[in-house]
């Protein structure tokens, strides 16, 4: 069984790559460049068969993962009008847990040996005909999942020989969630982690020679129950890069995180700060419905997902780096 509390709505944008000596870069330029694409035809319709095709031939095996398309039709679906794409797609680590299903038979499942863990994903794509970049939303759970995988195969897709290379996918966060968690969250800690060299701390030799084997993270959390609010990340964040250890500053550190506790659910998330800013993740708990299972309402989550796109399109979200 899934934890529910656990489980997270992840959202990318995916950015096509055209070569050098390619001047058009949309998607009714990939799918025009695509072999049995009938210009003829609805072009959206096309490409959500063609997206069908690439994930629906069976198990998607990389590396030890395997994942392919739900076979229950009321599960998928697309809107040829506002140019989505949505659905399920189960899968996970092929050997052992859970529900398992033959590789070779994606409709039977059974507990049985040399299979194929199955949970399932929601995903959600929205790609403009005329544009050079959609918006990815996928679900995941909180232990290993088939994100990467998928995402992988996903930009794959709009790769063309001699037009485009790979789509490029970046995590992006919508500011309404960001601003929803920064007003109801607290820091409990920061880290910053630097490789700094032996000599700005020790002459000793034998600590030289062991350097290059370590890193040091110097951790500062408030103390008692005092409260300190994301909005103060800025001004924490500039003081504590003052700070020196001998000769290295700790504005040098190669990685500087924020740990923050949301007040409501008293769950933690630590982020990466390279703009001075704080990124939340989007947890479900509380916006979906979830089964006896764990598994989120896949038809609220596709209305969740609907509205957070409404915003997207208006350019209300941050690029950020997720830990």
């Amino acid at each position: 069984m899934n934890n529910p509390e656990s489980v997270k709505l992840e959202v990318f944008t995916v950015a096509l790559k055209p070569l050098s000596n390619n001047q058009n870069n949309t998607l009714k330029d990939v799918l025009l460049n695509t072999p049995g694409i009938n210009p003829v035809n609805d072009l959206f319709s096309e490409f959500v068969q063609l997206f069908i095709n690439h994930i629906d031939s069976g198990y998607t095996e990389l590396r030890n993962k395997a994942f392919t398309l739900s076979t229950d039709i009321t599960e998928y679906g697309f809107d040829t009008t506002n140019e989505n794409i949505w659905g399920v797609v189960k899968g996970g680590s092929k050997g052992s847990g859970k529900t398992k299903s033959p590789i070779t038979n994606r409709e039977e499942e059974e507990d049985l040996e040399g299979t194929v863990i199955n949970d399932k994903y929601f995903f959600y794509l929205h790609f403009p005909l005329e544009s050079n970049l959609g918006y990815l939303f996928f679900q995941i759970y909180g232990g290993a999942s088939i994100r990467g995988e998928f995402m992988q195969h996903i930009t794959d897709l709009f790769k063309i020989s001699g037009k485009y290379n790979k789509a490029v996918p970046h995590p992006i966060l919508p500011n309404c969630i960001r601003d929803e968690f920064k007003g109801n969250s607290k820091i409990i800690e920061m880290n910053y982690i630097t490789n700094v060299l032996s000599s700005s701390l020790t002459e000793e030799t034998a600590f030289s020679n062991l350097c290059d084997k370590y890193h040091i993270e110097i951790s500062i959390k408030p103390t008692g129950s005092n409260t300190i609010t994301p909005d103060k990340v800025p001004v924490l964040n500039r003081i504590f890069s003052s700070l020196s250890l001998k000769s290295a500053r700790l504005s040098d550190s190669v990685k500087k995180k924020v740990v923050l506790q949301n007040l409501a659910t008293k769950k933690t998330s630590k982020f990466e700060l390279d703009t001075h800013d704080v990124m939340p993740r989007i947890y479900l708990n509380g916006r979906v419905n979830f089964d006896d299972n764990g598994i989120p309402d896949f038809s609220e989550l596709k209305s969740f997902c609907d509205s957070l796109l409404r915003e997207l399109i208006e350019g209300h979200y941050s690029k950020i780096e997720r830990q």
